[in-house]
């Protein structure tokens, strides 16, 4: 007991923030505040019961277990920390010795001053303000389920536009954002287009909920109004860049982006890129935008020198953007090759190590998930018309097999026919080697690549045999669990999605179903969450006002639920659906 009482009193708000997240922690926080304590302590370990999970909390704290799907440190078991820490006395741990003052002066050693924390919040009116714009954003998105996509006014993705309008006006810069791409999501439903997605339409939407929630505090930091530029810092030495593709963009922004790779093999950010994007929201003309722009002080379009390696110097960098800043130089280019050792040793061959790897990284980034993949062939290349989109299935070396998917648009009609027309070539000359350019994702349980370049002139990598981490060797065994889990989480996803199309006003019952098989998997906490918001939308209908906040939170808590929960389940049927295929 004395180990796991040390423990405790050195797990302060950095430690257990370093330990998760300032986000868990603060959602531990808050979720702890209602709850009475209920623990039982053991010789060198307690265990606590909160939010509906059964924590185990050890003396070597970040071995602590939680019965919740996630596999690494959730909010449950960070508030089980803090329940601990609020009820049991660990106020007799030694402290570390503090040499007297009286000594310290004789030494003349001048005592340290307090550090002083100044947090400067934003004005008590320009609070209000900020309240009064996050009451009408709810206000509107609460009418995106409160009338149901089959019944949603043509007027509601203009009243979006202005609701991120007004957020604009007052530095809200992540809520106009996320206002903004929730109305394009449902101008695209509107129209019907094939790219409408519902399922990233309802996260559009709750992602929307949690900036707008987090700004409803009473004290507001500017910081947490997110940013409207990007802050550029200087690379600090020289940068040599390789071109490697382009992507066209089409929709509510059009033009290019121009995708590099670093050089250096010691660099952490391997792919840089620069974006030359218009709105096309405002003006429609904008639609038929080339990019054209010229950068670093050269008078050449930079898409024409997509061709050539450059040498910069004062490169100016933020993530992997880079900035077309007239301080930064062209100090030399040359020829690009893109067939060479630095692009060669990026390739991944065995698709099982870039699954694992995009799973453990778990980037929200793109050039984060940007990868070259060499497939040991083509096995079917085909367009599904059910759900619009081009469809070319590859196999590696170990006869694992993934899909390379691009949605058809109105748009990107000439690219899905390249697609098409090198899937068909892949199929025709099986010997011939390609590589390609890729953002890759794991979704609904499998790995998945978007295309932007496919080469096929660089030379066929080989590589070791890869070794599967020990810990993934038994996939096998846990996968039917895994998709059981997902299948149940798409079940959830459904029954949202049917309430989101048909309006809470439509006759809405809660048959508890989902409730209940959520509690026989052991998901108490989660069975309550859905419970919670089952009810709220059966009646809604019954109900004299329209507000729909509490449903849009609830429907909130499901989604960040299920997405810390798949976080742990898709690689493993990620695996499991190479074999499978």
């Amino acid at each position: 007991m004395e180990d796991l009482k040390k423990s405790l009193a050195l797990a302060d708000e950095n430690f257990l923030i370093g330990l998760s997240n300032k986000g868990t922690y603060k959602r531990a926080l808050k979720d702890i505040s209602s709850e009475t304590p209920d623990f039982d302590l053991h010789e060198n370990s307690a265990e606590v019961r909160t939010g509906g999970e059964v924590c185990t909390i050890n003396a070597n704290i970040s071995e602590s277990k939680c019965t919740c799907v996630s596999r690494g440190i959730c909010r449950h078991i960070i508030g089980a920390i803090l329940i601990l820490k609020n009820n049991i006395d660990i106020e007799d741990i030694p402290q570390p010795e503090i040499p007297d003052i009286k000594e310290i002066q004789n030494n003349n050693i001048p005592e340290p001053e307090p550090e002083k924390v100044s947090e400067k919040y934003i004005s008590e009116r320009d609070t209000e303000k900020i309240h009064n714009c996050i009451k009408q954003c709810i206000e509107t998105l609460g009418n995106v389920i409160r009338y149901g996509l089959v019944r949603i006014p043509e007027s509601l993705p203009d009243m979006l536009e202005a609701s991120a309008v007004r957020c604009h006006a007052l530095k809200m810069a992540d809520a106009e954002r996320s206002l903004r791409e929730t109305g394009s999501r449902l101008s695209d439903c509107v129209a019907r287009r094939a790219s409408f997605n519902m399922e990233r339409f309802i996260n559009e939407i709750c992602r929307c909920m949690e900036i707008l929630t987090a700004l409803s505090a009473e004290k507001i930091m500017p910081e947490q109004l997110g940013t409207f530029r990007q802050t550029y810092v200087n690379y600090g030495k020289k940068l040599t860049i390789l071109p490697v593709g382009v992507r066209n963009v089409s929709g509510d922004y059009v033009g290019s982006i121009y995708y590099f790779l670093n050089i250096d093999p010691y660099a952490e950010q391997k792919f840089f890129s620069i974006s030359d994007v218009r709105p096309a929201f405002y003006d429609n003309n904008m639609k038929h935008f080339h990019s054209n722009s010229t950068v670093w002080g050269m008078e050449i379009p930079l898409k024409n020198m997509m061709h050539s390696e450059m040498v910069l110097i004062n490169a100016k960098v933020s993530g992997g953007k880079l900035s077309t800043s007239q301080e930064t130089n062209v100090l030399t280019s040359y020829e690009a090759v893109i067939d060479c050792n630095e692009v060669r040793e990026l390739i991944y061959t065995d698709f099982r190590q870039l699954a694992i790897e995009i799973s453990e990284k778990n980037p929200e980034n793109e050039l984060d998930k940007l990868c070259f993949v060499q497939p040991e062939r083509c096995i079917e290349s085909i367009f599904d018309k059910y759900l619009q989109q081009y469809v070319i299935t590859l196999e590696d070396v170990c006869g694992n097999r993934i899909s390379v998917r691009a949605r058809y648009t109105a748009e990107n009609k000439n690219f899905i026919e390249l697609i098409e027309s090198i899937g068909q070539k892949m199929l025709k000359n099986p010997r011939k080697n390609y590589v390609f350019l890729a953002t890759a994702y794991i979704y609904d349980g499998e790995l998945t690549l978007f295309p932007i370049e496919i080469y096929d002139f660089i030379k066929k990598k080989h590589n070791e045999p890869y070794e599967l981490p020990e810990k993934y060797e038994n996939t096998d065994v846990t996968a039917g669990y895994a998709v059981k889990m997902l299948d149940f989480f798409n079940d959830v996803n459904d029954k949202i999605a049917v309430i989101v199309r048909s309006g809470l006003q439509a006759d809405i019952r809660n048959d508890h179903k989902l409730e209940n098989l959520a509690f026989n998997y052991g998901l108490k906490g989660f069975s309550r969450i859905i419970g919670d918001f089952m009810e709220c939308a059966s009646s809604y209908r019954h109900r004299t006002d329209t507000d729909c906040t509490e449903i849009l939170m609830k429907m909130n808590l499901i989604y960040q639920y299920m997405k810390q929960g798949r976080k742990s389940l898709e690689i493993i049927t990620s695996l499991s659906n190479m074999k499978g295929n």
